[in-house]
């Protein structure tokens, strides 16, 4: 690289995967819970819970692919204890899915 132009293939990053990692409940099944965040989990061998979306059928949908429950209501997934949630909704819809979050959880949006 003598051209002071950024390689790419020249940066790495790792951490230490955790001992005892926390389940993810996902909120959101649309395209990018499906092409990205599950693919993303399993590559780096997070444990995905469930998911939950208002659209039952396409939450059974993505469920089904991925071999992970659903929850029929943001209140039942918000109930998974020690989970970490990613909101893999529209903005709109974030601060109402946060309110039904447990006080002092992990949320990834």
């Amino acid at each position: 690289m003598t051209d002071g132009a950024l390689d790419p293939d020249s940066l790495s990053q790792s951490w230490a995967k955790p001992s005892k990692p926390r389940p993810i409940v996902i909120f959101g099944a649309g395209s990018i819970a499906g092409d990205a965040h599950f693919p993303a989990y399993g590559k780096a061998g997070f444990p995905v819970a469930g998911l939950f979306d208002p659209d039952h059928t396409k939450a059974e949908r993505l469920a089904q692919k991925w071999g992970v429950a659903t929850y029929r209501s943001v209140g039942e997934a918000a109930a998974i204890k020690d989970a970490v949630f990613d909101l893999a909704t529209p903005p709109t819809h974030h601060a109402g899915v946060l309110r039904a979050l447990p006080d002092g959880a992990v949320a990834l949006i």
